[in-house]
């Protein structure tokens, strides 16, 4: 059975008991923890808040201070939340740690669940083979955007269902359908996306090719898993 949530807010106390939870947020700190692994990050620090994240860093001599708030990195953080700047030559061997509006929150949000995975369009046959291999009950969470609910997101989630193929509750069936329904008409993934609000302020923010990265299936085999006892983010 996969459930789903458009944000993590929603989730109930019950929700995640005995169930992997997929973390979802397209734009973009789900998108770029993968691009982070991919290219040979040692780990990766997901903190909620901007002074969290700096004292981290502090006490890791070999960390990258990332992340964002309202689009931008914070005063003194190397890197900010495009997945597109997380080339190996910058964080091969390094600890990402990393603290955004939305994402990290949610990650810290599902600590309950019997595994928390990190999930983006440019993974999720990766994601879903590993899904399948575990068999248990998912739960879809997307993080939204300053409270909102982000489309990018539940469009991330449709797909996912769709490509996971199991029986699905209500919330899971409606956002499915939601997310095809926007491709179609938009013509496509990254049209429909472009559309969002959120898509509309990170292209005014010079972000348009976080976007159309964001936007594209299955361009990466990577899977992270977050382990809330360590607070780290390491490949499945």
């Amino acid at each position: 059975m996969v459930d789903c949530v458009a944000l993590p807010d929603h989730l109930s106390p019950s929700q995640l008991d005995g169930k992997i939870a997929v973390v979802i947020d397209i734009l973009r700190a789900t998108t770029t923890i993968v691009e982070m692994l991919t290219h040979g990050a040692s780990c990766v620090v997901p903190v909620a808040s901007v002074d969290g994240a700096r004292i981290i860093a502090q006490d890791r001599p070999d960390a990258l201070l990332c992340g964002e708030r309202s689009g931008t990195p914070p005063e003194g953080f190397h890197c900010g939340n495009s997945p597109l700047e997380y080339t190996p030559d910058r964080v091969a061997g390094k600890a990402c740690v990393i603290s955004t509006t939305n994402g990290t929150r949610a990650l810290h949000m599902c600590d309950h669940a019997h595994r928390v995975l990190i999930g983006s369009i440019t993974n999720i046959q990766g994601l879903c083979a590993v899904l399948a291999d575990d068999a248990r009950d998912v739960a879809l969470v997307c993080s939204g955007t300053d409270g909102q609910v982000s489309l990018e997101d539940c469009i991330g989630a449709g797909l996912i269902i769709e490509q996971l193929g199991y029986s699905a509750t209500d919330n899971a069936a409606l956002l499915m359908h939601a997310a095809r329904g926007a491709i179609e008409r938009f013509g496509g993934v990254r049209y429909a996306i472009e559309s969002s609000f959120h898509a509309k302020r990170l292209i005014d923010l010079g972000f348009g090719d976080d976007i159309a990265f964001a936007s594209q299936p299955d361009t990466r085999s990577m899977v992270p898993e977050f382990d809330p006892a360590i607070g780290e983010i390491h490949p499945v």
